[in-house]
C-alpha cells in the first residue's frame, strides 16, 4: 500500500519525521550508482514503525528497498517499493509493524541501484530536526553505504530525504475539553480561571497572562490577587503538557469595573456658520456607561451617547463650550470642555495665473493655455456665467452653473487664434456669488505673419522629415515634482528653406510668482539618420516600420555635465544655427524637469513660451505646465542596468554613467567614488560589483572568478550603506546545467554578505534548479516563457528586450520601431507583468567609433547572419562630434526614462493601497507581453488618469 502521510505534530496517530509538503534543495544529485541512504532516528516515547519514506527524483528509477536497522546494526525489517510516482514522497509499509524503544537510536534506509538521488548538503551541520515526540539527530546524520548494508558514513552533514512511519503506542498528547471562560469582577475582587485537559497523565500546567508565565500558577485553576482598575482586559491562558506535546487554551478577558476614566476629551471645533459640528468622547469603566452631553453647562435634551453633533450653527454659537458627564453605578466623570468657533462665510473666487500672454500666434493658427479657478473660501461658490474680451480670444470648459466647495478648482482654457496681424489684449471675466466677484484674467498676445510653420507633437510621435505640418500651436504638459516632461516642436521649411534657425525658452511662471528657471528646460535639435529596417522579426503583431530615414539622435544646445553652450565650439554637428531645406522639418526635443520640493515647485499651473527664430522670422509657442500635488522619488523604484560592456572609446565609466542616469536609468556599475554623489543628485539606485570581480559563468560551469563572501564584504564596503548591489552571473545559458553549482555558490557566498548584495541571470525563463541561489531574473520577454504570476519561488523578475525578436509580439527597441515600444516596456508593461527591473546589453557599441560616422549609421547585425537590426546596442551617441565632455541621449533613451517615470506613478499608488485602481487603468493597454496596446494616446490617457488620482489623494 502506498499513500502520502500528513505530517502531525504530537497526535496518537501515525506520523513522520519530515512533512509531506517539504521538497529538497537538490533534486537530482547525478548518477552515483548503487548506495544505501540513511537517517539516524530517535524517539521520546515506545512504538511501533510502520514504514519506510523516501524523496525521489525523476531520474531514480529501478528497484528500491526501504530498511529499518536497530541500535546494534542489526536489520529489523526490510521492504520493497511498489507502485512508485514518478517523482516526490514515496511510502512502504512492512508486513508488520516492528516496535520500538523511546530514547534508542535506530536507522532508516533505502537502497537504490543507479543513484539520481536527492539531498540537502550541510542540513545537519549545525543541528538535528525535531518533530516531537521524533528527532533526526545532528551526529550521525545523513549516512550512506554500501547497497544492503546498514548505513554509517556521512558526507557533508547531508540529508538524503529518507524518514520513517512511526505510531506511538498508547500515549497521547493533550487536548482541552473546557476552556478558561472570561471573567468580570468589581476593583478589589479575585478572579479564578480553570481549565478541563485529557491526555496521558502526568500532564503539566502553566497559567500565562498577557503571554507572560505566572509564577507558581501551574494546577489547573488559577484565582488572581485582588484585583485593581490597571487588571482590566488582562488576558489569562493556560499551557497544558505532558511527554508527547502540549497545547495552549483559548484566552479568557478579565474584565474589571470601576468608575468612569475618560480617556479621550471631546476636542474643540471650528466650523463655518451653516455647518454642524461633532463632539465625541471615549471613556472606560464598569458597563453600562450612561451619556449627557452639556451645552455651557446645561444639559442638552437626547444627547446621551458617546458624540453629540449641533444643528446648523449660527455666529451667536461662537465660543460656546461643550462637555459630557459620563457615569455608571460606581460613580461618575465630567470631560473637560470644548470650545465651538463659529466663523462667518467667507467666498472666494481665485484665478491663477491672473495674467497669460500667448506670444506671437501666426494667423490662421491657435494657441490655448489653462487658467485655473479654485474656490479659496470656506462656503460654496457657483459659476454664473463667463465672458471675454478682444479679438480672437475665446474661454471654455467652465460652464455658467458650476458649483465648487470649498478648495475645489476648475481648469479655465483660454485660446487665442487671431485673424489678423499685430497685437491684441483682452480679459475673461468670471461672474460668481463670490464677494471678489468678478475674477478677471487678463490677456495679451501678438498675431503675426510667420514665413514658416511651427507646430506642438507629443513626445511619443516621431516626427518624419516630410510630414506635413500639424495643427498643435501650443505646449500644454502636466507631471509631479521630481519629474522630467517632454514634448517636440517642430520647424517646417519654407519656400527658400530656413537657416540660422535656433529655438530658446523662458523661464515658467506659477503659484506665488515661483518661477521653474529656463535652466530646467533642456533642448535638443534633433538628427536624422537613414537605417535599414529589422529582418525576420518574427511575424507577430508588432513588426517594424522598415527601412527609411527616422529621427533619433538628439543633438543638445548646451554640455550635459558642464552647462556650457555648445554653439561657439568647433564641432560637427551643432544644435544652433540650422538650416532648415523647403518642405522639411526640423524636430526639436524639449525636457522640462520640475524641480523636487514644493517650496521650488507647488502645485499649479505655470506657463512661460518657447521661441524658433531664424533670419526669415520668428514664431513664439505658449508653455503651459501643470504641476500635481506629488512628487516622485530621487531614487526611481525600478531597477535598471544598461550595458554590460566597457565603456566605448570616447567614454569612461563615469561619463557613461552619468549620461545614463540623466535619463533615470543605471549602467552596469558605477565609479565607488562617485556613488554617494551620484545616489544624492543623479538618482543612482543600484550599482555592480562586477568591477572589482567580473564572474562570467560558463554552461560548463567554468568561471573567470567566484569571489569569498569575505571579499564581497570588502568590495562593498567601498559603497555608500544602502545603495543596492549586485553581481550579473551569468548570460543566456538557456538548456545549461554545467552551470548549476558555480551559480549556487555565487549565491551563497553573496547571501551570506554583511549588506545585501544581489545575484542575476539572464534566460528565457525561470529555473526552479536555481531558485534560492538567483535574486533578479531576468528574462527575454519576446521568447514569451513568462512565469505565471503572482511569482512567488523565489527572487524577483526583471526583462529585458534584445536583437532576438522571438515571435514578434514583444516590444523591441530598434529604431524603425515606435517609440511607445521601449516606453511602455519600461513603464507600465513591467508594472502589470510584475518586473521590478529593467535590463539592456549595451549602450554605447557604436559603429564608426567615437566620430561622425556612429551618428550616421547605426546598421547592426548583432544576431548574426547579416540580420539587420537598426539601433541595436546603441542608445547613446558619441561625443567628440559634438564637442560635449558627455554621450548625447536619443529618442528611444527618454521613452525609456519616461516609462520608468510611468512606472513610478503605479508604484505610489500600489503603496497606498490602490491596485486595483491601477489595474483597471492599465490592465486595459498592458495586458501581456504579447497583448499591449501601440495607441500613444491609450498610454498618455491611463498616465494622465493616474496623475489626476495621486493628485487628488494629495494631503
Amino acid at each position: 500500500m502506498l499513500f502520502v502521510l500528513a505530517c502531525c505534530g504530537g497526535a496518537a496517530a501515525q506520523q513522520t519525521i519530515w512533512p509531506s509538503s517539504t521538497v529538497p534543495a537538490s533534486l537530482d544529485n547525478g548518477a552515483s550508482g548503487a548506495l544505501e541512504l540513511g537517517v539516524s532516528f530517535k524517539s521520546d516515547v515506545s512504538g511501533t514503525i510502520t514504514g519506510i519514506r523516501f524523496y525521489k527524483s525523476l531520474a531514480n528509477t529501478g528497484t528500491h528497498v526501504g530498511r529499518l536497522w536497530g541500535p546494534t546494526g542489526a536489520l529489523l525489517a526490510s521492504v520493497t517499493f511498489t507502485g512508485e510516482t514518478a517523482s516526490g514522497w514515496q511510502q512502504a509499509n512492512f508486513s508488520t509493524p516492528v516496535a520500538i524503544t523511546a530514547n534508542t537510536v535506530y536507522t532508516a534506509s533505502y537502497g537504490l541501484t543507479i543513484g539520481h538521488f536527492s539531498a540537502n548538503w550541510s542540513y545537519f551541520a549545525t543541528a538535528g530536526y525535531n518533530n516531537t515526540p521524533l528527532h533526526a539527530l545532528q551526529t550521525p546524520n545523513g549516512v550512506y553505504g554500501t547497497l544492503g548494508t546498514r548505513p554509517v558514513y556521512t558526507h557533508q552533514a547531508a540529508n538524503y530525504w529518507v524518514d520513517v512511519v512511526f505510531r506511538a503506542t498508547s500515549s497521547t498528547a493533550p487536548a482541552i475539553s473546557s476552556q478558561p471562560a472570561s471573567k468580570t469582577v468589581t476593583v478589589g475582587q479575585t478572579a479564578s480561571f480553570s481549565v478541563t485537559a485529557t491526555g496521558t497523565a502526568p500532564l503539566s500546567y502553566q497559567w500565562q497572562r498577557n503571554g507572560a508565565a505566572i509564577s507558581g500558577a501551574i494546577s489547573s485553576t488559577y484565582t488572581t490577587l485582588a484585583t485593581t482598575s490597571t487588571d482590566n482586559g488582562a488576558l489569562f491562558a493556560v499551557v497544558v503538557s505532558n511527554s508527547i506535546g502540549k497545547v495552549t487554551s483559548n484566552s479568557a478577558t478579565l474584565t474589571v469595573s470601576g468608575a468612569p476614566v475618560i480617556t479621550s476629551q471631546p476636542a474643540s471645533k471650528t466650523v463655518t456658520a451653516g455647518q454642524t459640528a461633532t463632539f465625541a468622547v471615549t471613556a472606560t469603566g464598569g458597563t453600562p456607561l450612561a451619556y449627557q452631553w452639556r451645552k455651557n453647562g446645561a444639559a442638552i435634551t437626547g444627547a446621551t451617547s458617546t458624540s453629540y453633533t449641533t444643528p446648523a450653527e449660527t455666529t451667536a454659537d461662537n465660543g460656546a463650550q461643550f462637555s459630557v458627564l459620563v457615569s455608571n453605578t460606581a460613580g461618575s466623570a465630567t470631560s473637560s470642555g470644548a470650545t465651538l468657533t463659529v466663523n462667518a462665510s467667507t467666498v472666494v473666487l481665485n484665478a491663477s495665473p491672473a495674467s497669460l500672454s500667448f506670444g506671437s500666434i501666426s494667423t490662421g493658427a491657435t494657441s490655448t493655455l489653462g487658467v485655473t479657478l479654485i474656490n479659496s473660501g470656506n462656503a460654496s461658490i457657483t459659476i454664473s456665467g463667463l465672458s471675454t474680451t478682444g479679438a480672437g480670444f475665446s474661454a471654455s470648459n467652465v460652464s455658467s452653473g458650476t458649483v465648487l466647495a470649498p478648495g475645489q478648482s476648475a481648469a479655465l482654457n483660454v485660446t487665442f487664434a487671431p485673424t489678423s496681424t499685430g497685437g491684441v489684449a483682452g480679459s475673461v471675466t468670471v461672474a460668481s456669488n463670490a464677494t471678489n466677484s468678478p475674477a478677471t484674467i487678463s490677456m495679451s498676445g501678438t498675431g503675426v505673419q510667420s514665413n514658416f510653420t511651427t507646430w506642438v507633437s507629443p513626445s511619443l510621435n516621431r516626427v518624419g522629415q516630410t510630414d506635413a505640418p500639424g495643427t498643435l500651436s501650443s505646449i500644454a504638459l502636466s507631471g509631479a515634482r521630481g519629474e522630467t516632461v517632454d514634448t517636440q516642436v517642430v520647424v517646417h521649411g519654407s519656400a527658400g528653406g530656413l537657416t540660422n534657425v535656433n529655438v530658446t525658452a523662458t523661464a515658467l511662471t506659477g503659484p506665488n510668482g515661483v518661477t521653474i528657471p529656463a535652466s530646467s528646460v533642456t533642448l535638443y535639435r534633433e538628427y536624422y539618420l537613414a537605417v535599414t529596417g529589422t529582418a525576420s522579426y518574427g511575424g507577430g503583431s508588432n513588426p517594424p516600420l522598415g527601412s527609411g530615414t527616422y529621427a533619433e539622435p538628439l543633438i543638445p544646445f548646451n554640455d550635459p555635465e558642464t552647462g556650457a553652450a555648445l554653439c561657439s565650439s568647433a564641432a560637427t554637428l551643432k544644435a544652433c544655427n540650422a538650416t532648415v531645406n523647403a518642405g522639411q522639418n526640423q524636430p526639436y526635443w524639449i525636457d522640462i524637469s520640475i524641480p523636487h520640493g514644493v517650496a521650488n515647485s507647488p502645485a499649479g499651473t505655470y506657463t512661460g513660451s518657447v521661441t524658433v527664430s531664424s533670419s526669415q522670422g520668428m514664431s513664439t509657442i505658449p508653455v503651459s505646465l501643470t504641476v500635481w500635488n506629488f512628487e516622485l522619488p530621487m531614487q526611481p523604484s525600478e531597477l535598471t542596468l544598461w550595458t554590460l560592456w566597457p565603456a566605448a572609446s570616447g567614454n569612461t565609466t563615469t561619463t557613461l554613467a552619468r549620461a545614463l542616469m540623466r535619463n533615470k536609468v543605471m549602467s552596469w556599475y558605477d565609479a565607488a567614488g562617485n556613488t554617494s554623489s551620484d545616489v544624492s543628485t543623479m538618482g543612482m539606485n543600484r550599482s555592480g560589483l562586477d568591477s572589482y570581480y567580473y564572474i562570467g559563468i560558463q554552461c560548463n560551469g567554468a568561471y573567470s572568478s567566484i569571489p569569498s563572501t569575505s571579499q564581497i564584504n570588502s568590495a562593498a564596503a567601498n559603497f555608500p550603506a544602502g545603495l543596492g548591489l549586485d553581481f550579473y552571473l551569468s548570460d543566456e545559458l538557456n538548456g545549461c546545467t554545467g552551470d548549476y553549482n558555480a551559480i549556487r555558490t555565487m549565491g551563497a557566498n553573496a547571501h551570506a554578505a554583511n549588506r545585501s548584495v544581489k545575484t542575476m541571470v539572464t534566460l528565457n525563463a525561470t529555473d526552479p534548479n536555481l531558485y534560492g541561489a538567483v535574486d533578479h531574473w531576468v528574462l527575454l520577454d519576446s521568447l514569451q516563457q513568462w512565469p505565471t504570476l503572482p511569482f512567488t519561488a523565489g527572487g524577483d523578475l526583471w526583462s529585458y528586450t534584445s536583437c532576438n525578436a522571438g515571435y514578434g509580439n514583444a516590444p523591441e527597441w530598434m529604431v524603425d520601431y515606435p517609440p511607445i515600444n521601449e516606453r511602455i516596456q519600461a513603464g507600465f508593461l513591467n508594472f502589470t507583468q510584475g518586473a521590478t527591473g529593467l535590463l539592456y546589453y549595451r549602450a554605447d557599441g557604436w559603429t564608426a567609433g567615437n566620430a561622425i560616422g556612429s551618428w550616421n549609421n547605426v546598421n547592426t547585425t548583432a544576431c548574426g547572419g547579416g540580420l539587420g537590426r537598426p539601433g541595436d546596442g546603441i542608445f547613446v551617441y558619441p561625443p567628440a562630434p559634438i564637442a560635449s565632455t558627455e554621450s548625447a541621449p536619443g529618442i528611444r533613451l527618454k521613452a525609456i526614462r519616461d516609462g520608468i517615470q510611468d512606472y513610478e506613478y503605479a508604484q505610489i499608488l500600489k503603496n497606498l493601497g490602490r491596485i486595483s485602481t491601477v489595474d483597471t487603468a492599465l490592465l486595459p493597454i498592458a495586458g501581456s507581453w504579447s497583448n499591449w496596446s501601440h495607441d500613444p494616446n491609450a498610454l498618455q490617457n491611463a498616465r494622465t488618469q493616474l496623475g489626476q488620482l495621486l493628485h487628488q489623494l494629495a494631503p
